[in-house]
């Protein structure tokens, strides 16, 4: 059972992929008693020689998939929030728009989070609140599909609308959403457009609309979300002044930096990676990357399975998967970066495409050249911003010319999108060749043989198709 050597998470996070996307068709029980089962197929069908000790390995395996799966059925048979009279106290920690002119701030209390819709951004983060009001369920898109409030809320920690007929400002106290929204409002004033628009998303995940308009006609949005990208830079800036001896401060600055930032999807992800690397290095012992993403995958899932349906938890997940086994064998490194590009774009294509619409072929192009740039801009951009609110010479100067690299980018990515303006729309084919893909990296990062390759890289995809 070579998944079992590999990457023995591997098989619990296709598993629960496969038992999460079955949820709407199979009900409570398919929920409770496939992953198991599923963990069991994946193992026999990586089967190749008796390895010693894997049936112990698969035994722990087991007992986790079963007790993570009685978690998910706990968590997505719960009865839905039944309406009632609510006087609270507590902390906005987002605000974010909402539709095109509403905002909605989640409120976080002692009895959880709530959602309140406002009519404008009269809320700010960090601010305390005496609210009496009412409490709705969210909706459900049930077997209509389209857009499920329920599940992405619920995958944020929030538990039911709260429409208030009262709200009162409490005294200010001491919280991240305060010192986000403090760390907001001096990107504002003392950063250039561009740069504080940057920065604005990569300190405190707020992203400029515009600008955010712009980059998806590029095709590298992904650049003002919180995630791996940005999480990478803050452990690379961390580590050189820290060295290799300060894991536990590196891990207390990264979670302080991801919880800043709102704890995104895509950073928990990045983070919980990096805190089982991390781990592993504390303890002396070695780790896998590929086993860290998965394992990264399914301890989110275990603490919200509504995360499965959120896009940007799939798209970070799939991207970084693939990054990590492209990576995995060490040799012939130096010309993988150029497979990076393509290779993610086409196993992210098929949930691109079917929930964007279209895919930008200049993202292509862009994304080769962006990882390296905006990884030299945001260090050199975050450095003098630090400097400036240091009141430190020359610095609006310095961030004028960072302002002007930006500047610079912006014209670049326009020109190329003007020489290559198409957009691919979602074609069967190049969905079922981005699945396709994805096994086919999977089974050689397993060392299969030729042939099981073919014949598991043909069933996995057709079982894609038909579980989504």
């Amino acid at each position: 059972m070579s998944v079992l050597i590999h990457a023995p998470v591997l098989t619990v996070l296709g598993a629960f992929t496969a038992s999460l996307a079955l949820f709407d068709r199979t009900g409570f029980p398919g929920t409770l008693f496939l992953a198991p089962v599923f963990v069991l197929g994946f193992c026999f069908l990586s089967y190749k020689e008796e390895v010693r000790g894997q049936w112990s390995v698969l035994a722990v395996v087991l007992t986790f998939a079963f007790i993570f799966s009685l978690r998910m059925f706990c968590v997505l048979t719960a009865p839905a929030e039944n309406p009632q009279n609510l006087q609270v106290q507590g902390t906005v920690f987002l605000v974010r728009p909402w539709g095109k002119r509403n905002y909605v701030a989640v409120l976080d209390t002692p009895s959880g989070s709530f959602l309140m819709k406002l009519r404008f951004a009269t809320l700010t983060e960090g601010m305390r609140l005496k609210v009496e009001g009412i409490t709705r369920p969210l909706k459900s898109a049930g077997r209509a599909g389209g857009f499920d409030e329920e599940r992405y809320w619920k995958a944020r920690g929030v538990r039911s609308w709260l429409l208030p007929s009262y709200v009162e400002p409490l005294p200010p106290e001491w919280s991240l959403p305060k010192i986000r929204y403090d760390l907001y409002r001096r990107l504002v004033i003392y950063m250039p457009l561009l740069t504080g628009a940057y920065l604005r998303a990569a300190w405190t995940g707020q992203r400029d609309e515009q600008l955010y308009r712009a980059h998806q006609a590029w095709g590298t949005s992904h650049l003002l979300a919180v995630s791996g990208f940005h999480v990478g830079i803050i452990l690379l800036f961390l580590s050189f002044f820290l060295g290799r001896r300060g894991a536990l401060m590196l891990s207390v600055l990264l979670w302080a930096y991801i919880l800043l930032t709102g704890a995104a999807p895509s950073a928990l992800r990045a983070g919980l990676m990096v805190q089982s690397a991390l781990l592993g290095r504390i303890l002396g012992r070695p780790s896998s990357p590929v086993n860290n993403v998965c394992l990264a995958a399914v301890l989110l899932l275990f603490h919200s399975p509504f995360l499965f349906w959120d896009v940007g938890w799939r798209l970070s997940v799939l991207a970084t998967l693939t990054i990590t086994i492209l990576y995995a064998d060490e040799k012939r490194s130096s010309w993988k970066w150029l497979l990076i590009s393509p290779a993610i774009a086409l196993v992210t294509f098929p949930q691109v495409s079917y929930t964007f619409g279209e895919y930008p072929v200049v993202g292509l192009l862009l994304n080769l050249l962006a990882t390296v740039v905006f990884s030299a801009a945001l260090t050199v951009a975050s450095l003098f911003a630090l400097l400036r609110f240091l009141e430190c010479p020359f610095m609006p100067w310095l961030l004028s010319c960072v302002e002007g690299g930006f500047v610079l980018w912006g014209w670049l990515a326009e020109w190329l999108r003007s020489l290559l303006p198409w957009t691919i729309p979602w074609i069967p084919f190049i969905a079922w060749t981005g699945a396709g893909t994805l096994f086919l990296l999977i089974c050689r990062y397993l060392r299969f043989s030729a042939g099981r390759t073919v014949l598991l890289t043909l069933a996995g995809t057709m079982a894609s198709f038909w579980l989504f």
